[in-house]
């Protein structure tokens, strides 16, 4: 047996559920709706995590931290260890006092095939934030409502098959849907209508431009959101479209990556870029965006990603593949949408850079597209639909 059919089966081993799971989670739905809505006690699904502001969870425990200032809400996180061995959360709870100092929340660690589901305390609502974790919840009646936050279409996260369709059955699970953007919402929608729908935000006071820049920097800054574990995210078309972008403007162009640790050698990138990796604060991110020209991001899924409006609000000229599900963003005029072609790619870049006068009007309206993103009107979305 080869590696990836032995990485098959373990993932679908975390597809664990019962015809008896499925009766039971119907029936703790259907007699939820006949409940009155209450918010004292919220627990949250979460995926192996160590840090508060990694990827997605970030949002999570944004939207926590305004329950618990609204509704006084207790937040249960729940990390799942798909293992069964314990895990670390001393680093995770750290970073959550320091970034989210007004959130109430718990946290503990359910060790499959170990822990009974009957071990996580009773709450008015849960919210699962990945596939694997629906799979949990869907075990869990100890509560009323189910919730799913819905952060971008996971089956695309793997090549059609037995994962993929695991995955998707988790859409038909009944929990109602609260997704991050339109084009995520939309997927949903193919499954139930029960779907919420918010428009992140973006923090105008750590993302803005610098005032005093009019045009682009000599050499001309291009960071990279540049991670190879994520195949969403097309590392290889990136590094390429950067190989060849460096080989037309040579010391013209300084390349810049960042998002996740890997070393240059490792992948023939030596004198193409530097790659900075995972930074420490978001306040280094956003410095390191205010000083770019352009940022590339590829994402081939229904989200954006943050990095579009970050970039934006910091002044830098989004770079970004053509992607249908994300044009209540992204546009001509806003970016620079660009083919997953690395020649045409780095052409279209390069044209760019080259071009003052389109380079400046782009900035200017990546800064005015911000007007329709607000954390607020997110925040106030998601809370209405908690409280019905």
């Amino acid at each position: 047996m080869n590696k990836a059919m032995k990485d098959e089966i373990g993932l679908l081993r975390l597809a664990d559920a019962t015809f008896s799971d499925m009766v039971a989670n119907t029936e703790t739905i259907e007699v939820g709706k006949l409940q009155p809505t209450v918010n004292k006690v919220i627990t949250w699904f979460l995926p192996p995590v160590s840090h508060a502001l990694k990827g997605g969870v970030r949002t999570a425990f944004m939207l926590a931290q305004k329950f618990s200032e609204q509704w006084g809400t207790l937040n249960q996180f729940v990390i799942y260890s798909y293992s069964g061995r314990d895990l670390p959360t001393s680093e995770l709870c750290e970073s959550l006092s320091t970034n989210f100092p007004t959130l109430k929340y718990t946290v503990a660690v359910f060790k499959r095939g170990v822990d009974d589901i009957t071990v996580i305390p009773a709450s008015n609502a849960c919210i699962c934030t990945l596939w694997t974790t629906a799979y949990l919840q869907l075990k869990y009646n100890q509560t009323q409502r189910k919730f799913y936050l819905m952060q971008d279409y996971e089956p695309t996260f793997y090549p059609a098959g037995g994962i993929y369709g695991a995955i998707e059955q988790t859409y038909r699970f009944g929990f109602s849907c609260i997704a991050n953007t339109q084009g995520v919402g939309n997927k949903f929608k193919q499954y139930s209508d029960d779907v919420t729908i918010f428009t992140p935000g973006v923090d105008t006071s750590l993302y803005f431009p610098d005032a005093n820049k009019k045009a682009i920097g000599k050499p001309a800054r291009v960071v990279f959101y540049g991670r190879p574990s994520n195949p969403r995210n097309c590392f290889v078309t990136g590094t390429q479209t950067l190989k060849a972008l460096k080989r037309k403007l040579g010391d013209a162009v300084e390349i810049i990556s960042v998002g996740e640790d890997w070393n240059e050698a490792d992948y023939d990138l030596d004198g193409v870029l530097e790659n900075r990796g995972l930074l420490k604060t978001m306040e280094e991110v956003a410095e390191l965006y205010r000083s770019a020209d352009l940022g590339l991001v590829y994402m081939m899924t229904p989200h954006p990603s943050y990095q579009p409006p970050e970039y934006m609000a910091s002044g830098c000229v989004t770079v970004t593949n053509l992607n249908e599900s994300n044009t209540w963003l992204l546009n001509h005029e806003n970016s620079l949408l660009i083919e997953p072609v690395p020649e045409i790619a780095a052409q279209r870049m390069h044209d760019l850079i080259k071009d003052t006068k389109t380079w400046s009007d782009k900035r200017d309206q990546g800064v005015k597209s911000l007007n329709l993103l607000d954390w607020d009107k997110a925040f106030c979305v998601v809370m209405e639909r908690l409280k019905r």
